[in-house]
C-alpha cells in the first residue's frame, strides 16, 4: 500500500500511477512537450509521483526513467518536425501581423524576426533547447521555433536527450527522496523551473539589447559614412568651383 501524501490530486495521480503507471508516464511526458498543449499538462508531477510510487515499490525507478525521458524526445519531436514542415509560414504571417503594433515593436517583432531566429538558434540553439528544458512555459515552445528555423537536426535531438536526461534525473530523484512530503517536491521542483525561465529570460534580454546597440552601431556607422560622404562631395564641389 502506497502511503498517502495528504493531497487528493496527487493522491489519484498515485493511484493510477500504481495501476497504469508506464503508460501514464509515457503518454504525459508525450503531452508536456507538444505545442501549446504541453503548457497545461502537468508532466514534472507526474515524473515525481512515478518515481515516489517507485520508492515504495510499485514501480520499477529505470523503467520510469526510461519512459520519461523516450516521452519527452518523442513529443519535443512531434513539436520540432510540426515547426520544421507547417510552423514557419505560421510565424511568418504572425510577424506580418504584429509588426507595426505596440506589441511587435516590445519584442521586436518584424517580417524579417524568422530569419533573424533562424540566425539566433545557428549560433545559440543548443544551449537554447537545453535550458528550455527546465524553463517553465518554454519547454514545448521551443521545438517548434527550432523546428521552424530549421535547426540542425542532429543538434536538436543531441540536446533534447541530453536535456531530457538531465531533467528526467532531477525529477526522479526529487520525486524519490522527497515524495512523501509532496507539496516540499513541488515547491523544488517549481523554484528549479521557474530558475531555468529566469536564467532564460536574461539570455534573452542580454541578446536584445546586445542587438539593440549592433543595430544602433550599425546605423550611427551608416550615418558616419553618408557625411563623410556629403563632405568629400561639398570639397569637390568647392573645388571645382
Amino acid at each position: 500500500m502506497i502511503p498517502a501524501t495528504g493531497n487528493a490530486i496527487i493522491d489519484w495521480i498515485i493511484g493510477a500511477l500504481t495501476a497504469y503507471g508506464y503508460f501514464i508516464v509515457f503518454g504525459i511526458t508525450i503531452f508536456e512537450n507538444l505545442f501549446v498543449v504541453g503548457s497545461f499538462t502537468p508532466g514534472e508531477t507526474v515524473v515525481m509521483a512515478a518515481a515516489f510510487v517507485a520508492a515504495q515499490g510499485g514501480l520499477s525507478l529505470p523503467v520510469v526513467w526510461i519512459t520519461s525521458v523516450v516521452g519527452t524526445v518523442v513529443g519535443s519531436n512531434i513539436s520540432y518536425w510540426f515547426g520544421h514542415f507547417r510552423g514557419r509560414a505560421a510565424l511568418d504571417a504572425l510577424g506580418h501581423r504584429l509588426e507595426g503594433t505596440r506589441l511587435g515593436r516590445m519584442v521586436g517583432i518584424h517580417r524579417g524576426s524568422m530569419a533573424e531566429a533562424e540566425d539566433y538558434f545557428n549560433r545559440f540553439g543548443s544551449k537554447t533547447i537545453f535550458l528550455s528544458r527546465f524553463a517553465v512555459g518554454l519547454k514545448n515552445f521551443m521545438p517548434v521555433v527550432a523546428g521552424a528555423s530549421k535547426m540542425g537536426v542532429f543538434w536538436f535531438e543531441l540536446w533534447t536527450l541530453l536535456g531530457a536526461i538531465t531533467y528526467t534525473s532531477i525529477m526522479c530523484a526529487i520525486g524519490w527522496f522527497l515524495g512523501r512530503s509532496f507539496d516540499r517536491a513541488m515547491r523544488v521542483a517549481g523554484g528549479i523551473s521557474y530558475a531555468g525561465f529566469g536564467i532564460a529570460m536574461l539570455i534573452f534580454v542580454t541578446i536584445v539589447v546586445l542587438r539593440i546597440r549592433s543595430t544602433r552601431r550599425e546605423a550611427r556607422r551608416r550615418e558616419a559614412e553618408q557625411l563623410a560622404e556629403a563632405e568629400e562631395l561639398a570639397a569637390i564641389t568647392e573645388d571645382v568651383e
